[in-house]
């Protein structure tokens, strides 16, 4: 974890916050549940490189959430005024993930897991990587290389993990293939040297 846009990392555990809020008011009182953190705030996570306002999570158990609770409103490092919500759209079935992305995901340290009944954590830099290769946006791309530039894989690695993903997927996976090829050269060219 680096110290980029600390008022983001806040807010993130302000939302982490009000999630143990409503656990609680519900009467749980289990063993924490697990939060499977992907998307743009894993990127911030990892590297740092850029502000969302959607947070893309799953959950080791089903829940109901009150979604307009969850917003928590943040102000940037340039003062302008943002937030950031927990996306109820977001659904991890139709994404690329790895049979193990969870196994592999680590622990968002330092940010309260301890005291809560939910606990963070963050797809691992490759198993994120893997996932955005199914959108592929243009923001899409961007993370990769940017989790790439701050050497978290190579191309055969994530050639690996996104091949050994795809042996658990039905359908034409012809376009993924494609856009695999695309970024992992893209990855060798950002490791030659200048």
């Amino acid at each position: 974890m680096h110290d980029l846009h600390p008022e983001l990392t806040q807010a993130m555990s302000t939302l982490m916050d009000k999630l143990d809020t409503v656990l609680r008011s519900g009467g749980y009182a289990g063993a924490p549940l697990q939060m499977y953190l992907a998307g743009g705030m894993a990127v911030h996570y990892h590297c740092g490189t850029r502000y969302t306002e959607d947070v893309d999570a799953s959950f080791s158990h089903r829940l109901l959430l009150p979604y307009k609770e969850l917003v928590v409103e943040y102000l940037r490092e340039d003062q302008t005024r943002s937030s950031i919500y927990l996306d109820p759209t977001y659904n991890d079935t139709f994404a690329l993930l790895h049979p193990d992305h969870r196994d592999a995901s680590v622990e968002w340290q330092d940010i309260g897991n301890e005291r809560r009944l939910i606990h963070l954590r963050v797809f691992c830099p490759v198993d994120l990587a893997v996932s955005k290769l199914s959108r592929f946006t243009s923001i899409d791309q961007q993370d990769i290389r940017d989790l790439a530039r701050h050497r978290y894989f190579t191309s055969p690695e994530l050639q690996k993990r996104a091949t050994e993903a795809l042996d658990c997927y039905v359908g034409d996976t012809r376009w993924i293939h494609l856009n695999l090829r695309q970024i992992s050269e893209e990855i060798d060219q950002l490791a030659l040297p200048s």
